[in-house]
Order: C-alpha cells, then structure tokens, then sequence
C-alpha cells in the first residue's frame, strides 16, 4: 500500500462559501477582499489597500471590505476611522461596510453587479470562483509584490503565478513591478491590449515624518533592516556584507553603531569589538525619527519592489545601500535619488557598495555640524497626488466591469 494514500489533500487556498443576495444588484459595490481586518496587523501592505480603494467613496462608489482569510475586529468603527485617516475621506457606515469571511468561516456575500477587488494572491482565487455567480468578467487585482517570489519554486509559487493569468485589470504598486510583469509576459502581461488594462502608480513618502534633520552625539548609525524570516530580504547576503565591512576595520565602535531593525533575534557579533545591536519595534514615528538620525541603511529587497524603507531613508537625505533585480537597476534607483545605490544581490559587490556609502557618510559634516543630508526623491509626498490618476481609472473600471451605468 502506498503510503502517500494516508496523506491529507493540502488546503492551499481556502475559498469560502459564495452566498449571491439578488437584492443587492440595485445597489452594487466594489468587494475589497483584504488578508483581514485587524487594526493591530495593520501594515503598509493593509493599509495601502484601504487607501487606494477608500478613496472611491468621496466619487460615490458602493464599498465593501471583507476579510477572507484573518481576523475581523468586533469595532467596525474603529476600522471606519482608521481607513477615513488613510483615504483622507469621509466612508459613510450607509456606504462602505466591513465583514468578516475568514477566520470565522463565514460566507462571501456578494451583489450579482458587485465588482470584485484582489488585494493579494489567494484573495485572486477566490475572486475568480466569484466571477461564476456575477454579471463582470473580470476582477480589479491590487498588486504590490511579485508575490510568487515570496516562496520558493513550490505549489505555492505555481498557485501565486496562476492567478496573473486570471481574468482581471490591474493595479500596480510602482512602475518597476508592472515593467516586470509586462517585460517577463506574465499571464495576462504578456497578451495583447496589456497595456490599457493596467495602471501603476509611485508610493507617496510622507515628507512632514521622512525629511533630512540633522542628529547629535558623535558616533555615526548604520541600519541593517534585517528580515531573517522573509528570504525576499537577503538577510544572510547582507550580514556577509556587513561582516565584510566590519572585518575590513571600515566600522569601528568608537566612531560607529550597527542597529538591526525590522524583526527580532539575537544580538550577533560581526567583527571583534563589532557588534549587530538590535532596535526595539517601533511606533511610526519613532520609526522615521530613527531614520532621520542614521546615516546609512543596507536595505535588501529581492523583487522588482523597491521597499519602503529605502525610499523613506533617501527621503531623509540619507544613504541606502540596496540590490539590483530586474528594471530596478543601479541607474533607474539612482534617477529617484542619488540616495539610493545599488549593486548586485551578492556578497561582494553589496560589500564594496557599503564600505563606499560607508566613506560617504563619514566625509560629509559631522552630526556635531548639523550635516543633515538633502532630500531629492522623485516620488509623490502625499497620497493625493500619488493616486490622482489611479482613482478617475479605479472608478472607470469598476463601473466597466459591474455594467453600473447600463440602462
């Protein structure tokens, strides 16, 4: 007997039950199918997701936010203020709802002209079951990571990949990803007409929390954004190179620290007298104060996305030692900010690409002199002008997609 008969089917993607309310169809809406709800797992991804589809209330679009995988918190109004703050926009309770599909197993209850939003991979699939039971042909894909590469070559890869072959119209999270994903002809990218069925708009970076600030004391910061957990982050790649570096006597105690932030683990050694101290998580704000105040940060980021913390620190007038992947070349980061600089995802060239951001830093005034750095960054400072042809597109499509303005 083959033992491989003993082994329970693995559920990759759980896809809850579609409950199709026919009422509803003289009231459509746009379905946000969001990870979850929770205030306290509410990161950059979440958060922009609220962003980009809140702000369709202020044009009078219908909105529904489910969660179908995590947790819904019990205060819907807590969350109503919270994705107000981000979309900067009223989201009447009589207009825009949030539900829960996910955890508690519930039902996706679904309008039959109800467009639906993809916010992330497995979210994909279950829009795609939903088409079978509505009148669009289509979903809106929010995509803001190649997200195959989150895991190695596996079912998992293949079931993240397949879903940019789906029936959607897209919306990026900076152009460097959709020149990715239309470069390699993935799925959909690769077919005809892709060009008028996609949109990609640049991250805002908050100005008033990331700007140049000159800081005190004499010991200059390198920041490590270290994600021992996220293999997209390179993680061992950049503590070679920071051993390297360290090695080569180029960060002496006495004139630096070396601060890990982004996850926690223990404190490790990288040359003798040379330590990788670890920063504590946290607050927003704290956060970018802590950028404001350091001098380089290696950030590492296997994927056609740039990250956040890179264009937050060269927002703040400081040098980021970052990797090469696909379009997000050396000379297209550098058009963003001469900031950023990037060298290949490997050990040497990282190492070399430090210890010169490393004799930047150190030849330019001293903390003591106010040397605070200049910002040039080429993107948005606030979301109203990161989105303002996303939203007019948002909206176009949904109505497309839904047939809303038909007789």
């Amino acid at each position: 007997m083959s033992a491989y008969r003993d082994l329970a089917t693995p559920v990759l993607v759980r896809v809850p039950d579609i409950e199709l309310v026919p009422e509803w169809g003289a009231d459509p809406r746009l379905t946000v199918l969001m990870p979850h709800l929770a205030l306290a797992r509410m990161t950059g991804g979440p958060n922009t997701i609220l962003n980009v589809a809140g702000r369709l209330a202020a044009r009078g679009v219908g909105l529904r936010f489910v969660s179908v995988a995590g947790p819904t918190d019990a205060d819907a109004e807590a969350l109503r203020r919270h994705a107000e703050q981000l979309a900067e926009t009223a989201l009447p309770p009589d207009r825009v709802s949030f539900h829960g599909a996910g955890e508690s197993g519930g039902a996706l209850r679904i309008g039959p002209r109800d467009v639906l939003m993809a916010t992330w991979w497995p979210t994909a699939h279950v829009a795609r079951a939903a088409l079978e039971r509505i009148v669009g042909d289509a979903f809106i894909y929010l995509i803001q990571d190649f997200e195959p590469g989150f895991y190695p070559w596996s079912a998992k890869h293949a079931m993240a990949a397949a879903t940019y072959g789906f029936p959607h119209r897209a919306v990026v999270n900076e152009h460097f990803l959709l020149d990715y994903l239309m470069g390699q002809r993935i799925g959909q990218f690769g077919r005809p007409g892709a060009v008028d069925r996609a949109i990609a708009f640049e991250p805002a970076v908050d100005r008033s929390l990331f700007h140049p600030q000159p800081r005190v004391g004499e010991r200059r910061r390198l920041l490590f954004y270290a994600r021992p957990r996220n293999e997209r982050n390179l993680f061992e790649l950049g503590l070679r190179a920071l051993r390297d570096v360290a090695a080569a006597g180029l960060l002496p105690p006495d004139r630096w620290e070396v601060v890990a932030i982004g996850a926690t683990f223990e404190e490790l050694a990288l040359a003798p007298g040379v330590r990788l101290a670890q920063a504590p998580w946290l607050a927003y704000e704290a956060y970018a104060e802590e950028l404001r105040t350091s001098d380089v940060l290696l950030a590492l980021m296997l994927s056609p996305h740039t990250g956040y913390p890179a264009l937050e620190m060269a927002a703040c007038g400081r040098l980021v030692v970052t990797n090469e992947f696909g379009p997000k070349t050396a000379d297209a980061l550098g058009a963003l900010s001469p900031m950023l600089r990037a060298a290949a995802p490997e050990p040497g060239a990282l190492a070399d690409a430090l210890a010169r951001a490393i004799a930047d830093a150190e030849a330019a005034p001293s903390p003591a002199d106010g040397g605070g750095g200049s910002s040039t960054l080429a993107l948005p400072g606030s979301w109203a002008d990161a989105l303002a042809d996303v939203t007019p597109w948002l909206e176009r499509t949904a109505r497309e997609i839904g047939r809303w303005d038909a007789a």
